[in-house]
């Protein structure tokens, strides 16, 4: 039994199959291939101009490069990058294959595969922001505490207490979230004691 078409699976807009030729530039699409850039099967002829004019313009410029590479480079090839489908929506893809080359070494064939990493991508980001937004919020919190701390120890104004923090940090290449972390679990008692 064969490899599975990935047009006959249920997530066949997610993952699109594709053939050129670097000499003739006869480009072949699967019904997928045409699914991620937003059009039906059939709709328009593949050519590697319009896959270039859908790619993320950030990404275009590289995108040709690389193309140009592989058109010249027998073997395996992995590229990420965006593309803007026909209702002007960004995906993340991978593209993978193969570049054939015959007996003198010419490249003749370009195959492989496009995947829509768009989801797995978004799932990551989130959850990084996320993290991002979590170590802020607590970090926050501590500093909070230590400017209290501060500021009731000393009799200073939480601006006076933050920037107590801040030339602390500043001046001991230490990151202000450990300051405050001091600062709260040994008081202000022991900044003075340090000199602080």
């Amino acid at each position: 039994m064969g490899a599975p078409n990935p047009d006959d699976l249920h997530f066949s807009s997610r993952v699109g199959r594709f053939t050129w030729n670097p000499a003739t530039s006869e480009t072949r699409w699967s019904d997928g291939m045409f699914r991620l850039y937003g059009f039906e099967p059939g709709e328009v002829v593949p050519t590697r101009e319009l896959a270039i004019s859908h790619k993320h313009p950030e990404d275009r410029e590289r995108y040709v490069e690389l193309v140009q590479m592989i058109a010249t480079t027998p073997g395996d090839f992995a590229l990420w990058h965006r593309i803007v489908d026909t209702a002007g929506t960004t995906r993340y893809v991978v593209a993978t294959g193969t570049a054939h080359a015959d007996d003198a070494g010419v490249v003749v064939r370009v195959d492989g595969y496009t995947v829509d990493v768009t989801e797995p991508h978004r799932v990551v980001a989130d959850a990084g922001v996320r993290t991002s937004v979590e170590r802020f919020r607590e970090s926050a919190a501590v500093i909070e505490q230590a400017k209290g701390v501060l500021m009731a120890a000393r009799g200073v104004s939480a601006e006076e207490a933050f920037e107590i923090l801040r030339s602390t940090s500043i001046g001991g290449n230490v990151k202000l979230r450990a300051v405050a972390d001091a600062v709260v679990e040994h008081g202000a008692d022991a900044m003075a004691e340090d000199g602080i």
